[in-house]
Parts: structure tokens; C-alpha cells; sequence
């Protein structure tokens, strides 16, 4: 959705003088490169298809991540990436989980996990972990018990696998870009979409603007579109829509809605459900949409088709890789550094013109 407004010169001279994010990602590319991104802690028992990145620490019980390493798109992210803010030197920061491939980097322990495939680097111990297949790992600390069956690396080269992993790793203040883009999200008025109710079924009617962009602002209805007594059944008329952005005002809630059709998939596709306010969610059936809810523990009992973009992350239930295919709204810092860019060019531009 494009983002227009007047650039002062204070502000371009404050774009200008700012250095530059070297291999930052930006809105649109972590919603294509990450199926969940967590900003605090995630715990699971069950899969996630995609790529995974987790500010606190991974918990897992039997978890799967990365389990359709051929489906997702281009990074310099491993499969699995966990920063373990928080996590005492003694904890593990990743546990109980296995890495399909692609590898993983984990700043702190693992514990009682496997890496099957891609090259890993583990800043901390290794304990009862096996790495398996092709590839490579760095250990930092100790490692004690597990398998490896791959090359022991005794430093991370530059260049290597590792090393841009590890630097992809540290780019990037998910957290802040996140919370940005569901802030600006919020502010977007309704383009005329509507939600009529009857009998327990909810109806989206999409109002597309000139950009294929429909808004929905469910302030008004959400004590009764969440409220799994009143409502159970979500239909949707996207009428052409290629980015749907749903803003709730939420602060917590239980989803037992049946996406009638079977809908979810496509749902999952076209839809950023923002709960911008919301601090406890659960997901009881089969969902479809992105999920951006940056404040909020999200517990999934049932998959999600989509991507989960959360605070802290209970997953009891798959969650598969849908890519949102439209366009992600631009966080106000960042759409103002693009604004100052094209400024810079245009003055470049005008320079050279005059020169000639």
C-alpha cells in the first residue's frame, strides 16, 4: 500500500546523515523469508514448515522446525535462528527440537535436539545433540554426548555458511520493524469493507481500493466477531482484493471460527490480521491469515495457514508456510528512509542533467 507524505528538509537532512543498515531486513522481506517470528519465547510439540526466528528461547517437546526446507524463499537466514535473550548461561536456549535442514543458529545451548542438513553454528554448548547429514557445525563451547556426523568447524570462516547466517542473525531489530508495521497498520481507515453477521456465520465483503487494497476496521464488532459463543463460521468475499489488512482492537480472545470452504489457504494468502493490542490469543481451529499480534502470548491448537509474528508463542498444532502475497505495509521509519533515498536520487539525477 503506498504511503504518501512531505518530506521536510530536517528530515531528509536527519535520512541522510543516518548510516545505513547493512543487510537489514525490511517489512515485506521478513513476512516472505519467516513463517514464525517470535520477539520473546517460543515453546512447541509440533511442526513448523517454514523458517523460524526466536528472540528468547526455543522449547520444544518432540518440535519439527524447518520441515519444508524446499519451500522456502531465498535468505541468508538459517532454517532456524535463536538470539536467547534472556537465557541464563546455564539454560538451554534451544531444546527438544529437530531441524529438518538448513541448519540453525542458536546464541547459547542446545539441548537434546538434531540438526539433520545445513551448516550450524551454536554459541554455547552442544549437549545430547546429534548433526546429521551434509554440512558442517560450529561449536563454541563444549560439546558433550549426541552425534556429529558432519564437519566439526574449530572457527567460523568468513565467507563461510556460518558466518552469513551468523550475520544475518544480528541484522536485523525484528521487534521494532514488527511493532512499526502493526502501528502503521492500525492507522489505516476502512475502505469501505464490511462484516455482516447472521446465525453464527460471519461474511467478509472486501471494498477493494484502486491498489487492491481492502481495510477492515472490526473495532466496532470484535466483542462479538471473537466471541466463539456468538460466532463460529467465517466466510469471505475478497472481490478482487490482493492485500486484505484486518485491524482489531483486541485484547484477548479465543478463534473457534470454521473457515468455511476450506478457505483458510487462500485466506492465508491475501490477509494480515493485525491485533494490535492484543495480549492473549488462542487459536482453537484451523486458521487462515497472517497473524501479527506483537504484544501477544499466542497459543495454536489447531494449524495455522500463515505467518505467526508474536511476542511469546505456544504452538500445539502445525504451522504451514502460506506466504501473504500481497503488500506489507511500510514501517513509518522505514517508508521515510526509501522517501530520503529517492529524494537523493532525484537531486543526483537533477545534478547530472545540469552538467551535461
Amino acid at each position: 500500500m503506498s504511503r504518501y507524505f512531505a518530506l521536510s528538509t530536517l528530515a531528509a537532512a536527519a535520512i541522510f546523515a543516518a548510516p545505513a543498515q547493512a543487510g537489514s531486513l525490511n517489512q515485506q522481506q521478513i513476512f516472505d523469508q519467516f513463517n514464525v517470528v517470535t520477539l520473546g519465547n517460543m515453546t512447541s510439540t509440533s511442526h513448523v514448515d517454514g523458517r523460524t526466528y526466536v528472540t528468547g528461547s526455543m522449547q520444544g517437546n518432540g518440535a519439527v522446525l524447518g520441515m519444508h526446507p524446499n519451500d522456502m524463499r531465498a535468505s541468508n537466514y538459517a532454517a532456524v535462528t535463536v538470539k536467547g535473550v534472556g537465557v541464563a548461561a546455564d539454560q538451554a536456549a534451544l531444546s527438544g527440537t529437530q531441524v529438518t535442514d538448513k541448519g540453525a543458529v542458536v546464541y547459547g545451548n542446545v539441548v537434546d535436539s538434531i540438526v539433520n542438513n545445513g551448516s550450524s553454528a551454536v554459541y554455547g554448548n552442544s549437549v545430547n545433540t546429534s548433526y546429521n547429514g551434509n554440512g558442517s557445525v560450529y561449536v563454541q563451547g563444549d560439546t558433550n554426548g549426541g552425534n556429529v556426523n558432519v564437519t566439526k568447524l574449530k572457527s567460523v570462516a568468513a565467507g563461510s555458511l556460518q558466518a552469513t547466517n551468523s550475520t544475518a542473525a544480528t541484522s536485523t531489530d525484528m521487534g521494532k520493524i514488527l511493532t512499526a508495521v502493526s502501528n502503521q497498520m492500525k492507522t489505516y481507515k476502512s475502505t469501505g469493507s464490511s462484516v455482516v453477521i447472521d446465525a453464527g456465520k460471519a461474511t467478509f465483503n472486501a471494498k477493494v481500493n484502486s491498489q487492491g487494497v481492502a481495510v477492515f476496521d472490526l473495532t466496532s464488532i470484535e466483542s462479538t466477531l471473537f466471541n466463539q459463543n456468538l460466532v463460529h463460521e467465517f466466510s469471505f468475499n475478497f472481490n478482487g482484493a490482493t492485500s486484505v489488512y484486518m485491524n482489531s482492537g483486541i485484547t484477548s480472545g479465543v478463534i473457534n471460527d470454521n473457515f468455511l470452504g476450506g478457505s483458510a489457504r487462500e485466506v492465508g494468502q491475501k490477509v494480515i490480521w493485525n491485533f494490535y493490542d492484543a495480549t492473549d490469543l488462542t487459536i482453537n481451529a484451523e486458521f487462515g491469515g497472517s497473524i501479527l499480534a506483537v504484544k501477544s502470548n499466542l497459543i495454536n491448537n489447531a494449524n495455522i495457514e500463515g505467518g505467526v509474528y508474536v511476542n511469546n508463542l505456544d504452538s500445539r498444532a502445525e504451522i504451514h508456510i502460506n506466504n501473504f502475497a500481497g503488500a506489507v505495509p511500510e514501517a513509518e521509519t522505514y517508508a521515510m528512509m526509501l522517501a530520503g533515498l529517492g529524494l537523493v536520487g532525484a537531486i543526483a539525477r537533477r545534478r547530472k542533467a545540469a552538467r551535461a
